[in-house]
């Protein structure tokens, strides 16, 4: 669903020039009743709403078209983008669903809206987890990882690129929240200190920002890098696939088993991220890779000149992780993007065909849940 707004009202001329006080809504969105802001990224902020029509709770996504408000400039063409390509996830189970957008003629801010999944996300629940001193057991990590590569070989099976998997753009649904049900006035509602069923969670991939949909030889060059990002993408390379999503889905998996709730790669800057994903992955494969050949020579001279060979296994040795999952572990971190696992070639390692469910890793979880918390 589609709906631009003919003119700008006066209200929202106003709302336009009132610098950085939040702007009202316009009157295409006066469905949406506004409850609170849940989260925001470098292109625009996320507020739960209440649908009046459908009377349900919503996630909606303001994006803005003015930058005056600190976020980046989203225009029509990177609103129906991001659009498109949450539409065409419709149906995937481990995505966001997307149900409208509004697009105001003044082009001052567009929203997509989508259903709300929850009040945590991954990043959220990772930081917890170590607070409780309650360390993700290897099964657990399985289970996340799982849903994680289905939901992305799901994204891939419809032509889209993520081009931003993260643990902040994962969300979690346990299932606590009542989505038919509008909070009452006053209630705390974005509480991510609340309990959390473990074991009823489904994590759904969002974040859809950066998406694109199409495939060629060459693509767009992708200028906002995270410690997420793809070697080739640190490298400003535009030869890259759905593999550089896979590659955020191993850091992912590697921030799970390290316990630590932070990045295994973070850093200030590019070269510091780079530094921190070659001193681990070491540079051999990348430099095997077939299109390193073609990177300009300011962005080889970025590798660090030691640290060839991989010490992944060094940093997740088999006290930590069993040798399938390091299997899974090492091909979605493999550097040499020809080289690294497609989503539907991780699913089919015997990592995820066979859960452990041994009497050691029970009671390591058990163990896990009762230390209190600092």
């Amino acid at each position: 669903l589609l709906a631009i707004q003919p003119a700008c009202t006066g209200t929202d001329a106003m709302a336009a020039s009132a610098g950085k006080k939040e702007a009202a809504w316009p009157a295409t969105m006066a469905r949406y009743e506004r409850l609170e802001k849940l989260g925001a990224g470098i292109n625009g902020e996320v507020f739960k709403a209440w649908d009046t029509q459908d009377n349900l709770i919503v996630a909606v996504k303001r994006l803005s078209g003015s930058g005056d408000d600190g976020f980046i400039i989203s225009g029509l063409p990177e609103v129906m983008r991001e659009a498109m390509c949450l539409g065409s996830c419709r149906g995937i189970p481990s995505t966001v669903q997307y149900r409208a957008t509004c697009v105001a003629a003044c082009q001052r801010d567009s929203f997509i809206v989508m259903d709300y999944v929850g009040r945590l996300n991954l990043r959220g629940y990772m930081q917890r987890r170590v607070r409780l001193r309650r360390p993700f057991s290897e099964d657990e990590v399985c289970r996340i990882m799982k849903q994680l590569v289905e939901g992305v070989k799901a994204v891939h099976g419809v032509g889209v690129l993520h081009l931003d998997i993260k643990p902040e753009n994962v969300l979690l649904d346990d299932g606590t929240e009542d989505r038919k049900q509008k909070p009452k006035k006053g209630a705390v509602e974005a509480d991510v200190g609340g309990e959390v069923k473990d074991d009823r969670i489904v994590y759904k991939i969002g974040g859809f920002g950066m998406s694109t949909k199409g495939r060629g030889k060459r693509q767009p060059e992708v200028i906002i890098l995270t410690p997420y990002s793809a070697p080739e993408l640190l490298l400003h390379s535009r030869e890259y696939d759905d593999r550089v999503d896979t590659w955020g889905l191993g850091c992912i998996m590697a921030d799970l088993l390290s316990g630590t709730g932070a990045s295994m790669f973070d850093g200030e800057s590019d070269i510091e991220i780079m530094a921190k994903v070659f001193g681990i992955v070491g540079t051999e494969g990348i430099k095997e890779w077939s299109g390193y050949s073609g990177l300009a020579a300011d962005q080889k001279s970025k590798l660090p000149g030691k640290g060839g060979v991989s010490r992944l296994r060094h940093k997740f040795p088999s006290r930590k992780l069993s040798s399938a999952g390091f299997e899974v572990l090492s091909g979605l971190l493999e550097s040499n993007p020809e080289k690294r696992l497609t989503a539907a070639e991780a699913l089919k390692k015997p990592w995820f065909g066979k859960q452990r469910r041994g009497f050691a890793g029970f009671f390591k979880s058990c163990v896990g849940g009762v230390l209190p918390e600092t």
